[in-house]
């Protein structure tokens, strides 16, 4: 079982095939999830930045044979990625795109604040949550009660937001976190 180092996981990404834009996706996703950590680390929270190192880079290991298959992407990457990296890591991925009610108010884990990271993350772009969401519903709605669905999810997640922020002084739409970017020479 491998340590998840950075350098691992980019060549886990490698070895699975991912394609170029689904890493920088996970590369943008990371470096939110690591500035929130760092931020929320220096304000009372006891947040593992290895653990969400490792889990961002990985999350979407399962997207790209999932959209040829039809299976759940974050199932299947924790299915590619158990035996091989910290279980802890595999369930991260394997949760990063569920969000229920009583996991909003917190506490702040490492799984909620990838998953949270993700939804803030457009293609290789930081938007809000409200605009990640918009994306999504254009691309994957199949039907009114799945848009229904999704907007529900949509306001979890500005829920999740809040609890999020509240433990920190920038704000979701400040240019600390909207003008995160990605070297794609430090990263690759």
């Amino acid at each position: 079982m491998i340590t998840a180092s950075r350098a691992e996981c980019l060549e886990l990404l490698q070895r699975f095939d991912m394609p170029d834009h689904i890493r920088r996706h996970s590369l943008l996703v990371t470096e939110v999830a690591l500035f929130l950590t760092r931020r929320l680390n220096g304000n009372s929270c006891r947040l593992d930045p290895e653990l969400i190192e490792a889990a961002a880079l990985l999350h979407d290991i399962g997207k790209f044979h999932s959209l040829q298959t039809g299976e759940n992407h974050a199932v299947l990457g924790a299915k590619m990625l158990d035996g091989i990296v910290n279980p802890a890591i595999a369930g991260i991925v394997g949760d990063h795109i569920s969000l229920d009610a009583s996991q909003v108010a917190g506490p702040i884990t490492e799984s909620l604040l990838v998953n949270y990271s993700d939804k803030r993350v457009r293609h290789d772009q930081v938007v809000s949550v409200e605009e990640r969401y918009q994306d999504l519903i254009a691309r994957y709605a199949k039907s009114p009660s799945h848009e229904q669905l999704l907007r529900r999810k949509l306001d979890l997640y500005v829920e999740l937001e809040r609890t999020i922020f509240s433990h920190l002084t920038i704000t979701p739409r400040g240019e600390e976190i909207m003008g995160i970017t990605i070297d794609l020479l430090k990263g690759a």
